[in-house]
Protein backbone atom coordinates (compact mmCIF):
# COMPACT_ATOMS: atom_id res chain seq x y z
CA UNK A 1 0.00 0.00 0.00
CA UNK A 2 1.31 3.20 -0.81
CA UNK A 3 1.23 6.33 1.65
CA UNK A 4 -1.07 9.09 0.22
CA UNK A 5 -0.05 11.73 3.13
CA UNK A 6 2.63 13.95 2.37
CA UNK A 7 5.20 14.61 4.13
CA UNK A 8 4.59 18.36 5.81
CA UNK A 9 6.28 19.27 8.56
CA UNK A 10 8.41 15.83 9.20
CA UNK A 11 11.72 17.17 10.15
CA UNK A 12 14.32 15.30 8.42
CA UNK A 13 16.66 16.23 11.46
CA UNK A 14 18.13 19.77 9.82
CA UNK A 15 14.98 21.86 10.54
CA UNK A 16 13.57 21.51 7.53
CA UNK A 17 10.51 19.69 5.47
CA UNK A 18 11.37 16.84 3.68
CA UNK A 19 9.40 17.00 1.18
CA UNK A 20 9.94 20.83 -0.10
CA UNK A 21 13.00 21.68 1.39
CA UNK A 22 12.40 24.18 2.88
CA UNK A 23 12.36 25.44 6.75
CA UNK A 24 9.56 24.68 8.97
CA UNK A 25 7.42 27.64 10.96
CA UNK A 26 9.48 28.61 14.37
CA UNK A 27 12.82 27.42 13.30
CA UNK A 28 15.43 29.60 13.89
CA UNK A 29 17.02 28.47 10.44
CA UNK A 30 18.58 32.09 9.80
CA UNK A 31 20.71 34.10 11.64
CA UNK A 32 19.04 37.55 12.64
CA UNK A 33 19.69 40.71 10.41
CA UNK A 34 22.97 42.34 10.98
CA UNK A 35 24.63 39.17 12.83
CA UNK A 36 28.26 38.51 12.06
CA UNK A 37 29.80 35.34 11.01
CA UNK A 38 33.25 34.76 12.66
CA UNK A 39 34.97 35.77 9.21
CA UNK A 40 33.25 38.95 8.89
CA UNK A 41 34.17 39.81 12.49
CA UNK A 42 37.98 39.45 12.13
CA UNK A 43 37.78 40.94 9.11
CA UNK A 44 35.95 44.25 10.66
CA UNK A 45 38.60 43.63 13.44
CA UNK A 46 41.41 43.64 10.99
CA UNK A 47 39.99 46.81 9.09
CA UNK A 48 39.82 48.69 12.35
CA UNK A 49 43.33 47.88 13.72
CA UNK A 50 44.63 49.45 10.44
CA UNK A 51 42.06 52.58 9.83
CA UNK A 52 44.66 55.02 11.40
CA UNK A 53 47.11 54.09 9.34
CA UNK A 54 45.29 54.11 5.94
CA UNK A 55 43.60 57.51 7.27
CA UNK A 56 47.31 59.08 7.63
CA UNK A 57 47.96 57.17 4.20
CA UNK A 58 45.18 58.70 2.18
CA UNK A 59 45.97 62.65 4.24
CA UNK A 60 49.45 62.03 2.92
CA UNK A 61 48.44 61.61 -0.67
CA UNK A 62 46.33 64.04 -0.64
CA UNK A 63 48.93 66.45 0.55
CA UNK A 64 50.45 65.52 -2.10
CA UNK A 65 47.99 66.63 -4.60
CA UNK A 66 46.04 63.12 -5.15
CA UNK A 67 42.12 64.59 -5.94
CA UNK A 68 41.17 60.93 -5.73
CA UNK A 69 42.41 60.34 -2.16
CA UNK A 70 40.63 63.93 -1.10
CA UNK A 71 37.35 62.88 -2.74
CA UNK A 72 37.50 59.66 -0.63
CA UNK A 73 38.68 61.24 2.48
CA UNK A 74 36.12 63.62 2.05
CA UNK A 75 33.20 61.33 0.93
CA UNK A 76 33.75 58.45 3.38
CA UNK A 77 36.44 58.98 6.31
CA UNK A 78 35.69 62.66 7.37
CA UNK A 79 32.84 61.56 8.70
CA UNK A 80 34.00 58.37 10.14
CA UNK A 81 36.86 59.63 12.35
CA UNK A 82 34.54 62.52 13.43
CA UNK A 83 33.52 62.33 17.44
CA UNK A 84 30.24 62.01 17.53
CA UNK A 85 29.30 63.29 20.90
CA UNK A 86 32.03 65.80 21.43
CA UNK A 87 31.12 69.09 23.54
CA UNK A 88 30.30 72.47 21.59
CA UNK A 89 31.29 75.39 22.82
CA UNK A 90 29.49 78.46 22.29
CA UNK A 91 30.77 81.94 21.91
CA UNK A 92 29.30 85.03 23.50
CA UNK A 93 26.80 83.60 25.00
CA UNK A 94 25.02 85.56 27.87
CA UNK A 95 24.22 84.82 31.09
CA UNK A 96 20.85 83.57 31.51
CA UNK A 97 20.37 83.29 27.89
CA UNK A 98 16.65 83.04 26.62
CA UNK A 99 15.88 80.38 23.72
CA UNK A 100 15.87 82.97 20.77
CA UNK A 101 19.66 84.49 21.91
CA UNK A 102 20.69 80.49 22.38
CA UNK A 103 19.28 79.82 18.56
CA UNK A 104 20.99 82.91 17.57
CA UNK A 105 24.76 82.04 18.65
CA UNK A 106 23.95 78.32 17.32
CA UNK A 107 23.13 79.27 13.79
CA UNK A 108 25.79 81.86 13.94
CA UNK A 109 28.83 79.33 15.23
CA UNK A 110 26.99 77.26 12.57
CA UNK A 111 27.47 79.67 9.78
CA UNK A 112 31.30 80.46 11.11
CA UNK A 113 31.79 76.62 10.75
CA UNK A 114 32.32 76.46 14.82
CA UNK A 115 29.81 73.47 14.32
CA UNK A 116 28.58 71.11 12.02
CA UNK A 117 24.90 71.29 10.70
CA UNK A 118 24.17 68.03 12.10
CA UNK A 119 25.66 69.91 15.52
CA UNK A 120 23.66 72.38 14.97
CA UNK A 121 20.12 70.80 14.39
CA UNK A 122 21.05 68.91 17.57
CA UNK A 123 21.26 71.95 19.63
CA UNK A 124 18.65 74.10 18.42
CA UNK A 125 16.09 70.63 19.10
CA UNK A 126 17.62 70.61 22.64
CA UNK A 127 17.01 74.76 22.60
CA UNK A 128 13.20 73.83 21.52
CA UNK A 129 12.55 71.14 23.62
CA UNK A 130 13.94 73.23 26.80
CA UNK A 131 11.71 76.07 26.02
CA UNK A 132 8.89 73.38 25.65
CA UNK A 133 9.66 72.19 29.19
CA UNK A 134 9.73 75.55 30.67
CA UNK A 135 6.68 76.83 29.18
CA UNK A 136 4.03 73.89 29.84
CA UNK A 137 5.66 74.28 33.67
CA UNK A 138 4.58 78.17 33.20
CA UNK A 139 1.29 77.39 31.99
CA UNK A 140 0.67 74.39 34.64
CA UNK A 141 1.78 77.58 37.34
CA UNK A 142 -0.56 79.59 35.77
CA UNK A 143 -3.63 77.10 35.51
CA UNK A 144 -3.15 76.82 39.19
CA UNK A 145 -2.87 80.23 40.09
CA UNK A 146 -6.12 80.32 38.56
CA UNK A 147 -7.58 77.69 40.07
CA UNK A 148 -6.67 78.39 43.37
CA UNK A 149 -7.88 82.21 43.01
CA UNK A 150 -11.53 80.88 41.94
CA UNK A 151 -11.72 78.61 45.31
CA UNK A 152 -10.60 81.58 47.60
Amino acid sequence: MVNLTPNVGIDDGTGKDERTGKFLPGHKGFKKVGSRSRVSRRAIDMANEHAVTAMNMLVGAMMAGDLRAAEILLKYGVDAFLPKNRTVELPDVPENPTSEELARTVLQAAWAGEVSPDEAKQLLEAITASKNIVEDADLLRRVEQLEAAKRG
